[in-house]
């Protein structure tokens, strides 16, 4: 039996395999001395693939225009620049307080279901002359993961006992089985052990190379548990060809893909690290008024750098923090 519910869930998101998106975000913020500071955020979105009209940057397939949101309002100014298989935003702020930063970025898969990426920022300044201490804090977060995806997508599986039951009936026509014990097959030897498993891995509350690999051997095992689903029917019904039988399970994971498909891309949930929109790196400056004696990165006197990747949003978020003494 092929894994035909894995291939129709696991692919949330298609694109031509000749194309591929590459966005960078390059951040660079500096506080000053009183408090106020300069934030500049500049979003590089690059299409490589075919040299023709398939691999051009238009309104209906540009991540930037359909996922991401630029603050505005006063202190904010955005330019924007789209070329065939460009497209740049440079959103610069002049505010007067690294709290006002908080939200300049969003992103969301979904106008309605998951909240949307985003970053939260905390600042305080304290002390007095010489000795004035600047105290930064930066994270980004995505609700998104695919560690919700799975959830989802679980739950999803569980409240479809009775639909599967009466869909593979439809699907073998006559058959000695009953719906009652269709139901019990699915929920034993499908739907509950695939529970078992997402709720093992989603009990972690960070997402990482751990984390990542058990979601990866999760998905080898829907076809496992396929086999043992068809298995378990086979003996209930011997009268029944495991062809037939094969083909219908068959039929009916097509239906229910089709069914669950749709919702979770609506709430904009995901089931592996690349989505299909884009592969999204982030490079972050802080320059802080002093040295800076803490931070939890490289350092070079006034500036600390990050670098870190979309997948690093999930779980916990991704977490940058620095504390200066002024000069």
């Amino acid at each position: 039996m092929r894994a035909r519910l894995l291939a129709s869930l696991f692919v949330l998101v298609t694109s031509s395999a000749c194309i591929e998106d590459t966005l960078s975000v390059d951040i660079a913020t500096q506080v000053f001395p009183d408090g106020t500071c300069t934030r500049r955020v500049v979003y590089r979105l690059e299409r490589k693939g075919a040299a023709d009209e398939s691999a051009s940057i238009l309104p209906e397939n540009d991540p930037l225009r359909i996922f991401h949101r630029f603050p505005s309002g006063e202190g904010w100014t955005v330019k924007d620049e789209v070329r065939a298989t460009t497209h740049v935003v440079d959103v610069d702020g002049r505010l007067s307080s690294p709290d006002a930063i908080e939200g300049d970025y969003a992103r969301s898969l979904s106008k309605r279901g998951v909240p949307a990426a985003r970053n939260f920022v905390s600042f305080a300044r304290s002390g007095e002359e010489p000795e004035v201490e600047y105290a930064y804090a930066e994270t980004f977060r995505d609700p998104a993961s695919p560690l919700e995806g799975m959830r989802a997508l679980s739950a999803a599986l569980a409240k479809r006992d009775e639909w599967f039951a009466e869909r593979l009936l439809r699907a073998l026509g006559s058959s000695p089985l009953q719906k009652d014990e269709v139901r019990r097959a699915y929920r034993a030897t499908f739907a509950e052990p695939f529970a078992r498993g997402v709720g093992r891995v989603a009990e972690r509350p960070i997402w990482g190379p751990r984390e990542r690999a058990e979601l990866e051997r999760l998905g080898a095992q829907v076809d496992e548990l396929q086999k043992a689903l068809l298995a378990d029917l086979v003996l209930r019904a011997p009268s029944v060809p495991e062809s037939a039988m094969s083909a219908a399970l068959d039929k009916v994971q097509d239906e229910m893909g089709g069914e669950i498909l749709p919702g979770l891309e609506r709430a904009g949930l995901l089931l592996t690290d690349d989505n299909g929109t884009s592969r999204i790196h982030f490079r972050a400056t802080l320059t802080l008024p002093g040295t800076i004696v803490r931070a939890n990165t490289c350092v070079q006197g006034d500036t600390a750098t990050w670098e870190f990747d979309q997948a690093d949003l999930y779980g916990g978020g991704f977490e940058m923090w620095a504390k200066a003494v002024g000069r």
